[in-house]
């Protein structure tokens, strides 16, 4: 899979309950998803991304519904567009995070006509953050999730 062959598409209920229905293994069951919740990906904010077969791969969010609540006050500052995203769990670990979030970066990029990213990652998804780090992000600071309580890490990258 490449960039070229991956396409942002709107957010259908369709994809949307395939997305609520995702289970991660191990560790990465903290993202799995609640089958009820259907709705919150039908919000404007969450994007689908398709393979050239309109097959779902990944969902990304742009906006303040990408934030995660901090313990810790005024931890987003203005200047920066939050990204979330979530690559289909049959396909984490074999070196398709990189392009996918590139794509879904360049796509944004466009759309919101910006070049300041932030993204907010658990501390333990070692996996990911260096998937972020090769994009171009750097560790802003360390944070504390106000609903589960464990640690998350601000990045941001500019492009």
């Amino acid at each position: 899979m490449s960039c070229g062959e991956m396409n942002i598409a709107v957010m259908t209920k369709k994809y949307a309950h395939s997305i609520s229905l995702w289970k991660y293994d191990g560790i990465y069951s903290f993202y799995n998803h609640n089958e009820e919740n259907v709705s919150g990906y039908m919000d404007g904010t969450h994007f689908a991304c398709t393979d050239a077969a309109g097959k779902l791969i990944g969902y990304f969010c742009f906006g303040e519904d990408a934030r995660i609540p901090t313990m810790e006050e005024n931890v987003y500052d203005d200047g920066f567009l939050d990204v979330g995203l979530g690559l289909k769990p049959d396909l984490c670990g074999k070196h398709y995070g990189l392009s996918f979030l590139n794509h879904g970066l360049d796509y944004v990029q466009k759309a919101f006509h910006t070049k300041c990213f932030r993204l907010s990652v658990a501390a333990f998804n070692e996996r990911a953050i260096k998937v972020y780090e090769r994009a171009g992000f750097s560790v802003e600071r360390e944070v504390t999730n106000s609903y589960f309580h464990n640690k998350f890490l601000i990045m941001k990258c500019i492009r």
